[in-house]
């Protein structure tokens, strides 16, 4: 009796791990998505930093900034600087349905809002 138990536990503890193996993994568009918030998020950072120190916001277009940046390689990015701050909107096909979804970001909200779902 007490070796079935063990064998009933263990069997339980595999399936248990094989499910949480099983149900936590991202598909690739979940961690590009991830990936394309955090960007955002780290931009948003980036340009208060600056703005802080320089007293304007730059340009993530800028050559050397993309050139640095490997992981804003194949978005589109919008970038307008305005008197109260500035507005960021990043386009991409993460899904790969060649339709393109829309994030924003901008000074008030430093939370990334979705504009068109991809």
């Amino acid at each position: 009796m007490p070796l079935r138990l063990i064998e009933l536990t263990f069997l339980v503890l595999v399936l248990i791990g094989l499910g949480v193996v099983h149900f936590s993994r991202l598909t690739p568009h979940e961690r590009d998505l991830i990936q394309l918030e955090a960007c955002l998020e780290q931009l948003y950072l980036f340009e208060k930093a600056y703005f802080a120190k320089h007293g304007r916001y730059f340009d993530p277009n800028g050559k050397g900034i993309r050139h640095a940046w490997w992981q804003i390689e194949g978005y589109t990015w919008e970038f307008w600087p305005i008197s109260t701050g500035f507005w960021l909107v990043v386009r991409a096909d993460l899904d790969g349905d060649g339709q393109l979804g829309a994030w924003t970001i901008d000074t008030a909200h430093p939370q990334v809002k979705v504009l068109n779902q991809d």
